[in-house]
């Protein structure tokens, strides 16, 4: 008598579910008894914590989604759209995905660390325009030595990298990949992805670049 003792309330569970039935009439070997949150999260009233699974990560190029997670709802860049068999699929934001196994959440971490520095280049990276010896003009920029030359106009563009390495005084210029209703800002993205590419040695990096680039074209 007088302790203040935490009440838990605990419910009856059908783990499966008979039509007609009212639900004292059904077998006990048919329930079982839950407390009020576990019940809640059977029947998806809460969302589950577990058992999520990262399906793809896209940036929308600005606050242009809504984070699905059941009491957030914040305006999102980097879309994660995530699997669960009893809920669906939902999509939530970079800060939500501590429902992801510790393996999606540190590709997570990957997968944005390579979106942004994509956004850096296109936000840092300075372009000049030059005249081939044809004469046709193209888009040039260096990055860390390399460059990314972009040729043609309005949505049909083709690109090539040029690899350098440090000292040489000539590029080592690769085949011409073309485009199709890219804008210019959507070319650089895809000349950087694929020179980041070549040039990284990070094997899981090579790997989150190649998936964006197939996603990309």
């Amino acid at each position: 008598m007088g302790e203040n003792k935490t009440e838990t309330i605990l419910q009856t569970h059908h783990k499966l579910y008979r039509a007609g039935l009212e639900p004292w009439e059904y077998p006990l070997r048919d329930c079982i008894t839950l407390c009020k949150g576990c019940h809640a999260k059977e029947h998806c009233i809460i969302q589950p914590e577990s058992g999520w699974t990262l399906i793809s990560i896209d940036d929308l190029g600005g606050l242009l989604g809504i984070c699905e997670k059941r009491g957030c709802g914040t305006d999102i860049r980097y879309e994660h759209s995530i699997y669960h068999p009893k809920i669906g699929y939902i999509t939530v934001g970079s800060t939500c995905v501590d429902y992801l196994t510790k393996e999606d959440q540190f590709l997570s971490e990957n997968v944005l660390k390579v979106y942004k520095n994509i956004t850096d280049f296109l936000d840092n990276s300075l372009w000049k325009q030059s005249v081939t010896k044809n004469g046709k003009k193209y888009y040039h920029t260096t990055h860390s030595y390399h460059q990314i030359r972009i040729y043609g106009d309005r949505n049909y563009f083709s690109f090539q990298v040029a690899l350098k390495e440090k000292g040489k005084k000539w590029f080592e210029f690769g085949e011409f990949i073309q485009t199709k209703n890219k804008t210019l800002d959507q070319v650089k993205e895809l000349g950087f992805i694929v020179l980041k590419g070549k040039t990284t040695e990070n094997e899981t990096e090579k790997e989150i670049l190649r998936n964006i680039y197939k996603n990309a074209l």
